[in-house]
């Protein structure tokens, strides 16, 4: 998710150039639902968690190591910056998953859906989207574009491709960096949560950014992660970045189903590759 930070100003000038109206669909199937964590957070006047910032690191360890055991989450991910607008919405288990990308910018998008089965990852979408959200060039996505293309460990895109399509991938998504402290509790859809702030570095996001984030992890003994809130301020070189991320429906089956025909990415690299002949005298 953070990986689009890198690339703003190329998806916005592929997607005004190339998007078209036309919406891949996923194969896969899954029993997730709409997330109940959605609804909007009552913050309650002030109150310290408990002790020190020690104290608020261990709750956010602890919450991130419940959730990172649980077999499969639903996630709702939104990014704002630059005139661009990123809904990432997925369902994963503990070894696959799926994800629907939609990415805005001026009344147009362009849409992608990639798929993780086993050792394997699957995409398809508008050029537009796989220009920036796969790292390939305009001439490759262009053929890879409304097809499902597969991508295996081999391949240099594969990490970032397959990135958020497994539980542990997407609770690292979540974890804050020092230095955290525990603010204060508040009412989410009912429950008793704990809100914990930190810095928030990742990929695309360094310390200079001076980026901070914010946890939401519910309260008990297995506590669960069920939202992050991240901004990066705007700086003479770059727009204000915001990021939010809801956590729902956990240990619902997730089934991920991979579709019945891909065209291997080396295939398309290897199609789409010039060559220079000597010149023959």
């Amino acid at each position: 998710m953070r990986k689009l930070l890198v690339a703003l100003g190329v998806v916005a000038a592929g997607i005004g150039a190339s998007a078209c109206s036309s919406t891949p669909s996923a194969t896969s199937t899954t029993t997730s639902g709409a997330s109940s964590t959605e609804a909007s957070t009552t913050t309650l006047p002030a109150v310290p968690v408990t002790g020190t910032s020690n104290a608020a690191a261990q709750a956010m360890k602890a919450a991130l190591r419940h959730g990172g055991s649980r077999r499969s989450l639903h996630y709702v991910s939104t990014s704002v910056g630059d005139g661009l607008t990123t809904t990432i919405v997925g369902d994963v288990n503990q070894t696959s998953g799926t994800q629907t990308i939609v990415v805005s910018y001026r009344g147009v998008k362009a849409t992608m859906v990639i798929e993780l089965v086993g050792h394997e990852a699957y995409f398809r979408g508008q050029a537009a989207a796989i220009e920036v959200l796969v790292n390939l060039t305009a001439r490759q996505s262009a053929a890879a574009a409304g097809q499902w293309v597969s991508v295996v460990p081999a391949d240099s895109v594969y990490q970032s491709t397959a990135a958020a399509l497994t539980v542990g991938s997407v609770i690292s998504e979540l974890a804050l960096s020092p230095p955290i402290s525990g603010e204060r509790t508040a009412i989410d859809g009912g429950r008793s949560v704990v809100e914990i702030s930190g810095a928030w570095v990742g990929e695309g996001i360094t310390a200079k950014d001076h980026a901070t984030g914010q946890l939401e992890v519910t309260k008990g003994v297995a506590s669960l992660p069920i939202a992050f809130n991240g901004v990066m301020p705007a700086t003479a070189n770059a727009t204000r970045f915001v990021e939010n991320l809801v956590v729902s429906n956990w240990g619902k089956a997730v089934r991920v189903v991979p579709p019945a025909f891909s065209v291997p990415l080396a295939t398309i690299l290897k199609s789409t590759t010039t060559t220079t002949q000597p010149v023959v005298v």
